[in-house]
């Protein structure tokens, strides 16, 4: 009974920083995060190699249409700053998102191209492909017309600072997978300086 009294306690004490400037500031400094602001490839690339991020396979929105247009769809807004898994076929896998929205380290690093999953039609695959282009010149890329067993895109940004190391060791799932062929594609979402948005524009962005 003190054991569960006692969890009772630690959990309301967590609830009640979560809403405090206090903790806030905490994540502020801990995790780097900022307001969302507009950015440039060139800044998102600097970000990318100071943490030492993934540098491969990074993409953009080629414009804010492109954007919206993704974040209209109720699943993609689902899984923002989290991870999309598609077949071969370019269907959206079905996952519990009841966890953590960072989840998906176990999911992919078990993926086969011999199993079964429970896909949708409501996301496809050529349907986020066509918004996106590489986010700079300077910047690996592979092909993104081949057909691997699966693409997993994983949607992230500036703006969540070192939060993102969650998001990026999913390359660690992805190398440690023997069983299936893997893409691997890295969104960021943050809004860009080509986009010229206005500042109400911005906000409603937000």
């Amino acid at each position: 009974m003190k054991k569960i009294t006692w969890g009772f306690k630690l959990a309301a004490v967590i609830v009640i920083m979560a809403g405090s400037t206090g903790c806030k500031t905490y994540m502020h400094f801990k995790y780097g995060l900022t307001q969302p602001r507009v950015e440039t490839p060139g800044k998102i690339a600097a970000f990318v190699k100071k943490y030492k991020f993934p540098a491969e396979n990074q993409h953009i929105f080629s414009d804010s249409a492109c954007y919206g247009q993704a974040i209209r769809n109720p699943l993609f807004s689902k899984y923002l700053l989290s991870n999309m898994i598609f077949n071969r076929e370019g269907l959206l896998l079905q996952r519990d998102t009841a966890q953590c929205q960072w989840s998906g380290y176990d999911m992919v690093k078990s993926l086969r191209s011999d199993s079964a999953y429970a896909t949708c039609n409501d996301l496809q695959l050529e349907q986020v492909l066509t918004l996106i282009q590489p986010l700079g010149k300077d910047m690996v890329c592979d092909n993104l017309t081949g057909n691997p067993d699966f693409t997993v895109i994983v949607t992230w940004a500036k703006f969540i600072g070192t939060y993102n190391a969650r998001l990026f060791v999913l390359s660690e799932a992805v190398t440690q997978n023997a069983t299936a062929r893997i893409r691997l594609v890295w969104l960021n979402v943050d809004m860009q300086e080509s986009w010229k948005l206005n500042s109400g524009q911005k906000v409603a962005i937000r």
